[in-house]
């Protein structure tokens, strides 16, 4: 085997999985077709069931992507649910019929990275399941403000945080403040500090959680946090359901 040979064999073997969980034929069709420009692996599931474990490693990672078609809204919200306590690594993405705070806003709590219409797909399909793999959001801004404007009771007074980000004690200062829902120029005066230094502090916590808006932030930082007593529900409930 030549070297081309032998780069392209590995190529394919590193390729990463994208699961795609729709139970429409047409809309199967569709959906593999504006993905196959992307460089996954599509594993259709027609059926909402969680893939096992060693289904979803890829060469001794745990990848992976799932796509869900949530036609079916109450199904699909306990099947994310589900997913989310078997396999919490998986980054999904989830195409809707519309984007509706009531269920948008479960979806996020549970984790979900990535959210489309069937309208947005055939523009923003293939983008969005890149960027949602690479663990970032693809949401709507204004929906995504409103959902952070929610949360916010929620955050006050949580103290615990991702240990891998290591941050300082100023840079939690300043977050605390964000999660206040404060402007540059509030944290400053609080802080005595310039808003030229909050905006420095700002910048290094969006550059340490790998996002680039103060909403995603808040939300990286609520997904990294385990004192969430809403989160435990659902995953408790989901364990429940599953012993019974």
């Amino acid at each position: 085997m030549d070297a081309t040979a032998r780069t392209r064999s590995t190529t394919r073997r590193c390729r990463r999985k994208l699961f795609l969980f729709c139970s429409h034929p047409v809309a199967q069709e569709e959906f593999t077709r504006l993905l196959k420009c992307t460089d996954f692996d599509i594993v259709l599931c027609r059926e909402l069931l969680v893939p096992e474990a060693g289904a979803v490693a890829s060469d001794g990672e745990q990848p992976c992507l799932a796509v869900l078609d949530a036609s079916d809204v109450i199904a699909s919200l306990e099947f994310v649910r589900m997913l989310r306590f078997e396999q919490r690594t998986v980054h999904l993405l989830v195409l809707l019929p519309k984007l509706e705070d009531s269920v948008t806003s479960p979806l996020l709590r549970l984790g979900v990275k990535g959210l489309l219409t069937y309208e947005q797909a055939p523009r923003e399909l293939a983008r969005a399941a890149r960027q949602v793999d690479a663990g970032m959001y693809w949401v709507p801004r204004e929906l995504l403000g409103r959902f952070v404007e929610s949360i916010l009771p929620e955050l006050r007074g949580c103290k615990s945080l991702d240990s891998e980000v290591d941050i300082s004690r100023r840079e939690r200062e300043v977050l605390d403040l964000l999660l206040d829902n404060l402007a540059n120029k509030e944290i400053a005066s609080k802080l005595f500090v310039s808003e030229r230094t909050v905006k420095f502090h700002v910048s290094n916590l969006l550059s340490k959680f790998g996002v680039q808006r103060r909403a995603d932030l808040i939300v990286r930082w609520m997904q990294r946090t385990s004192a969430f007593p809403w989160l435990a529900r659902d995953l408790g409930k989901t364990a429940s359901a599953r012993v019974n």
